[in-house]
């Protein structure tokens, strides 16, 4: 097989302004560039760094980045209202595509919620219950279900298929998911999470296999993002990665197939999804 692909595709388009008229925003977006409503917590708006060249990593991860370290760090807390999205993204100097892709990230993992009309608020974390953007073409029941059949039997392609290379192109996900898992960096840890189902694909190495599963990306990582609301539970998803990732070095055709099945069941429980 080639050097391990890190992939950092981006994922869906523009979505709905947040209705929210420039200026108007309470505890999170003071004018003053403060939070709080006595201004005592500063909020770093400061646009975003320009990106290195031959940097592949999305705009919009910078975005959710940045304001992922806000809400875990305190400049934000649950409750406050983000600024209106054109004056959030001018502040940041990114474009509102951009950012209405980080948003949609975020509201996937459970940081903040989107209210039509209202704007975006910094979820409590006891109420983080994220919402599913591709109901019109599929449930997540769905999803699991197809994950299933087709990770499952990638995972037994791929084992039977494992060689030296293969065996560490998997250190690097997983191990960037226990770091990330460390630091409560919930964006870097779904990121690795789809690196890490991205490779198991590649490394089945049939052609008609990535070519079922690549226009479906979106969808499959948008499942992947679903049981990170879920933050008591963070620790059995990065145990199943492992788990997978060592059945897969050791070559074991049917021990690499049932722990991706076990993953993608307890995913699928973890995101309020029984499956039969």
């Amino acid at each position: 097989m080639g050097s391990c692909r890190r992939a950092s595709r981006r994922g869906r388009g523009d979505r709905r302004d947040d209705g929210q008229a420039s200026g108007e925003f309470r505890h999170g977006a003071r004018s003053d560039g403060r939070s709080g409503s006595d201004g005592s917590r500063p909020v770093n708006w400061t646009p975003l760094a320009e990106p290195a060249p031959g940097d592949r990593v999305p705009v919009s991860r910078g975005v959710s980045d940045r304001l992922q370290a806000l809400i875990l760090q305190g400049g934000l807390a649950a409750g406050d209202r983000l600024p209106s999205q054109r004056d959030l993204a001018a502040r940041l100097g990114v474009s509102r595509p951009s950012l209405r892709e980080a948003i949609a990230a975020l509201e996937t993992m459970g940081l903040v919620v989107v209210r039509v009309g209202s704007g975006v608020y910094v979820a409590p974390p006891g109420r983080r219950a994220p919402p599913w953007r591709f109901a019109d073409r599929c449930s997540p029941r769905d999803v699991y279900e197809a994950r299933l059949g087709l990770e499952a039997y990638a995972a037994r392609l791929a084992a039977t298929r494992m060689d030296d290379r293969g065996a560490a192109c998997l250190d690097e996900p997983v191990q960037a998911m226990a770091e990330a898992l460390a630091r409560g960096d919930l964006q870097a840890m779904a990121a690795a999470d789809a690196r890490f189902h991205d490779l198991v694909v590649e490394l089945a190495a049939n052609p008609v296999l990535a070519g079922m599963v690549g226009p479906m990306r979106d969808i499959l990582v948008e499942s992947q993002r679903l049981p990170m609301a879920r933050s008591d539970r963070l620790g059995e998803t990065l145990a199943e990665h492992r788990a997978i990732a060592s059945s897969l070095r050791m070559g074991d055709i049917a021990g690499s197939e049932a722990a991706m099945t076990a993953h993608i069941r307890a995913a699928a429980d973890r995101s309020g999804v029984k499956l039969g």
